[in-house]
């Protein structure tokens, strides 16, 4: 089933990345902003990071070759791996320091906590400008996450920002694509949850990892949360 999810940062590579100004037009390989860019306002979210997992990257590739080999030949890897707690916001430089106290002080107090795939997804942004294809956390796992979202989203709407999805679908993007090609790529479920579970099944323990810390990534800064 096709869901509607905010569009996430595709690139991140260190604890601090190139700015939006410094980065070249070419850079963002055709892909639109959700809002435009103002000097001050950082686009940001939290964020469970899957950066540098094996079977993920697995998964990257070998649902990169079944799709080019259906002659779907569009779709890239996600640069960064990551699931999602908000939506990409905006906010002002001079908020960003009590916003990051805020952070500290609500998930200081969550526990670590272990998650669960199930099957693949495919996902359209709200301005259908992006299609998206990912594994789906299990509905088993959803406890903390919706725990954790109710809390982050009372801290967002402190500050005027947005809270997350009501329909919440926690998932992982691996590849993505310009425009609305879920009716394309819904056709090759079946081999694409094919590969999935058996990578799944290779890779159990390293997939069903331990959460022990989150992210808030605010412009290009980067500022951890450990969990208890």
């Amino acid at each position: 089933m096709e869901k509607k999810l905010p569009a996430p940062a595709l690139k991140l590579h260190s604890t601090t990345t190139p700015s939006e100004e410094e980065r070249k037009p070419e850079d963002h390989e055709g892909r639109q902003r959700s809002f435009p860019h103002e000097r001050g306002i950082w686009a940001s979210y939290v964020y469970i990071d899957y950066e540098g997992q094996e079977g993920l990257e697995r998964m990257q590739q070998e649902w990169n070759q079944e799709l080019r080999a259906a002659g779907i030949k569009d779709f890239q890897p996600v640069g960064h791996l990551h699931l999602s707690l908000t939506k990409t916001f905006t906010i002002r430089h001079h908020n960003i320091v009590p916003f990051v106290g805020s952070l500290q002080e609500l998930l200081g107090v969550h526990r670590r906590f272990r998650l669960e795939l199930d099957g693949v997804g495919v996902y359209v942004n709200e301005e259908r400008t992006r299609t998206f294809i990912g594994v789906r956390i299990a509905e088993v796992s959803y406890p903390p996450l919706d725990r954790l979202v109710t809390e982050l989203d009372e801290c967002l709407l402190e500050y005027k920002l947005p809270r997350y999805y009501e329909d919440r679908s926690f998932h992982i993007s691996l590849l993505w694509t310009l425009g609305d090609q879920s009716e394309i790529v819904t056709s090759r479920l079946p081999k694409l949850t094919e590969q999935f579970e058996e990578i799944y099944e290779d890779e159990y323990t390293d997939l069903t990892q331990t959460i022990r810390k989150l992210w808030f990534k605010c412009g290009n800064k980067l500022y951890p949360f450990q969990l208890a």
